[in-house]
């Protein structure tokens, strides 16, 4: 007489956080700790370099003059009423949908420490950009800006960026990619905004969103340093409501296959013998292990064991890899073609001046500057979140 085989039922996912029995341990490799560094030392150098030009510099500040002298005189000829005053309220309204949707996520998907690294780099982001402002840097009058008060780097731009980057640090992996790339756009267009309302010039805007992003480098290596420290404490998932109904699950699923083999079917019920029942059981527990040590491998080493080459790569938390967005080469490209565009305008052979072509140009250029500050931030910070090893 036969019976049906042992069903070994689905395989139980790894809890967040927690490393699994027979798994290397997680682990952060130096290099990639000493790769954040150097992009973020990119990032804030590229502020330092941007501040000393646009501030110290007779030829960097009678660029960003005008850039916003253009700006303004493209309000009345190139944008309609309803334009301009959504303009106007564009990154309060930013900031607040942002900072929504990333509480929304941070409860929906119990991103809690991604949450606490995120508002700790929407505080140091806005704190910076206040202390630059107000303690460390100082414009000089050169006698080129009607205002020669300092406004370096934007608070706006700051508030509501930093928040658009909190929403990317708390975006579950596949929404990373949209969150990215919508992000870094955004980001951008409040950049453009402020410039486009007078408040600010292009390097003001262009530097806020490199601060942001270095703080949101600063925030990702801290959650990716706790999340791997809980991990290798065994942590990560005890004590969690998560982890808690994962156990849960696994309880009751054992107890139903239990269930199943004491059941009365009849006289022609066949209950495997106790050593078969066992075996059954340890290959279930053999298949669990092994599918539990594969997303653990490919989690820490970023690629499937040999015999695991047809199998998915997950990233930390369980979830699939997804492409970084946006791309590194994207904020290159921008950054190529805002220097090409601002060396036209340092070398053209006419008075750079609002009103002229050279005066279109010079705004541009500042336009795509913003842009590329943007998408720089973003990228080094998506590439940081797509697995652990970045």
């Amino acid at each position: 007489m036969s019976y049906a085989p042992f069903p070994p039922g689905p395989p139980a996912q790894h809890p967040v956080g927690a490393a699994p029995s027979g798994a290397p341990a997680p682990r952060v490799r130096a290099r990639s700790v000493v790769g954040t560094l150097v992009v973020l030392a990119l990032l804030w150098g590229l502020v330092l370099v941007i501040a000393h030009g646009g501030l110290q510099t007779v030829t960097g500040q009678a660029l960003d003059e005008v850039a916003l002298a253009q700006a303004k005189a493209d309000r009345t000829g190139y944008f309609p009423g309803f334009a301009l005053v959504v303009s106007q309220y564009l990154p309060e309204v930013v900031a607040v949908v942002a900072g929504l949707v990333a509480l929304v996520w941070a409860v929906r998907y119990r991103r809690w420490t991604a949450a606490l690294c995120a508002t700790g780099a929407v505080l140091a982001a806005n704190v910076t950009t206040q202390f630059l402002k107000h303690g460390v840097l100082d414009k000089p009058d050169l006698g080129i800006q009607q205002i020669a008060s300092n406004s370096f780097p934007s608070g706006h731009t700051t508030a509501a960026a930093s928040l658009l980057m909190a929403l990317l640090l708390v975006a579950p992996a596949h929404r990373r990619a949209k969150t990215g790339r919508w992000g870094a756009f955004l980001a951008a267009v409040v950049g453009m905004t402020t410039v486009l309302n007078g408040w600010h010039r292009p390097t003001d805007a262009a530097a806020a969103l490199l601060v942001v992003g270095g703080w949101g480098l600063l925030a990702a290596l801290a959650e990716r340093l706790i999340g791997l420290a809980r991990a290798r404490s065994g942590r990560g998932a005890r004590g969690t409501a998560a982890g808690n109904i994962q156990r849960l699950r696994e309880d009751r699923s054992r107890r139903r296959r239990q269930r199943s083999w004491r059941e009365d079917r009849g006289d022609s019920a066949f209950v495997p013998p106790a050593h078969e029942r066992q075996a059954q059981e340890q290959q279930a527990r053999q298949w669990q292990e092994r599918e539990r040590a594969a997303s653990s491998y490919g989690a820490v080493n970023g690629q499937p064991e040999p015999w695991q080459q047809g199998v998915r790569r997950d990233v930390e938390d369980g979830s699939p890899w997804f492409p970084a967005r946006p791309r590194v080469a994207t904020a290159v490209m921008l950054l190529v073609l805002s220097a090409v565009l601002l060396a036209a305008a340092v070398w053209w052979p006419y008075p750079t001046v609002a009103g002229t072509l050279a005066g279109r140009i010079t705004l541009l250029a500042g336009y795509l500057g913003i842009a590329a500050a943007a998408a720089l931030g973003w990228a080094a910070v998506a590439a940081r979140l797509r697995s652990p090893l970045r």
